[in-house]
């Protein structure tokens, strides 16, 4: 009984096979996802290949008298490939790629978060209406206008520290992102319902849930799956927001943000250290934004696959 409206009819994964076909973009940022998420996973693997590891100091490879590293380009070599920190020696290599898998993990999982809560709470409204409608509408509002950055700094600095950091992360700044993702998922469910499927759904005694389920759901992970890949640059800017801010991944956990904090006071004497740990941020936000908008490009029910 269910009917896929426009575009959606083919499959997902045919769509985005034939996006990475066309948009060399998108293609480049699928690679680019690709290669960073690999260096997240096996972080390990990789900084033993080096021999190094992102927590053991090494006052070695500093200038004695500036703290700074020793050599050129922040202490490049075949010992340290990105060179080290600035005061600790720590292998600045080792922090950018377990830093890749600090920032994945809390941007996917807040992604999530986001749009689990989101989907929910859009689709109820758009399905039941009345009064839950109103009341989403404008909780939406609410949350769209409130100032959840200040929130979050306020939070992250009152919560105690037994409280497991990247939990809380993940659960805040996935909670705060439902209000955009209901409000779209809220708008497919009213065009939707008026749909004839789902007309026939009910008149043949079908449950709101298996509406939802059946006939609804099926139809809405096109727009879904867009907004999931889109929020997930913010999730990681954020993430890397925090910790640049000192509420964020506490130290010795390796994090971009509080790497790219630490690396502002040493921009004029190591550059190096604010490159690598900026670029590899910058690589995961753009990657993730281009990927997303080629993919809402081929899911788009008014977009020709064929051109």
């Amino acid at each position: 009984m269910s009917e896929h409206v426009g575009a959606p009819a083919r499959s997902v994964g045919a769509a985005i096979r034939a996006m990475l076909r066309r948009d060399h973009w998108a293609l480049a940022g699928a690679v680019t996802i690709v290669v960073l998420g690999i260096a997240a996973v096996a972080a390990d693997l990789l900084t033993a290949i080096e021999g190094q590891d992102p927590y053991s100091y090494s006052t070695g490879a500093l200038n004695p008298e500036t703290g700074g590293p020793a050599g050129v380009l922040g202490g490049v070599s075949g010992a340290h490939w990105f060179g080290v920190e600035p005061l600790t020696g720590r292998d600045l290599f080792a922090i950018v790629v377990h830093g890749a898998r600090t920032s994945f993990l809390i941007g996917l999982a807040a992604t999530a978060v986001s749009v689990l809560v989101g989907v929910l709470i859009g689709a109820g409204a758009g399905y039941l209406g009345g009064w839950y409608d109103r009341v989403v509408t404008w909780t939406a509002d609410v949350f769209l206008g409130f100032p959840y950055l200040v929130f979050m700094i306020a939070l992250g600095a009152v919560v105690p520290s037994s409280v497991s950091r990247p939990l809380l992360l993940i659960l805040v700044i996935g909670f705060f992102g439902w209000p955009s993702i209901a409000r779209i998922v809220r708008s497919q469910v009213l065009t939707l319902k008026k749909r004839n499927f789902v007309s026939a759904a009910r008149i043949l005694g079908a449950s709101p849930w298996q509406v939802f389920r059946s006939e609804l759901l099926p139809n809405l992970w096109a727009p879904v799956i867009v907004l999931g890949t889109l929020s997930i640059p913010g999730k990681i800017g954020l993430e890397a927001a925090l910790s640049f801010l000192g509420v964020g991944i506490p130290p010795p956990t390796p994090s971009w943000g509080r790497a790219i904090s630490t690396a502002v006071d040493w921009v004029s004497t190591d550059p190096m250290f604010l490159f690598f740990p900026g670029v590899a941020l910058f690589l995961a936000t753009w990657a993730f934004t281009v990927f997303g908008d080629g993919l809402r490009d081929a899911l788009d029910p008014k977009t020709d696959v064929r051109r």
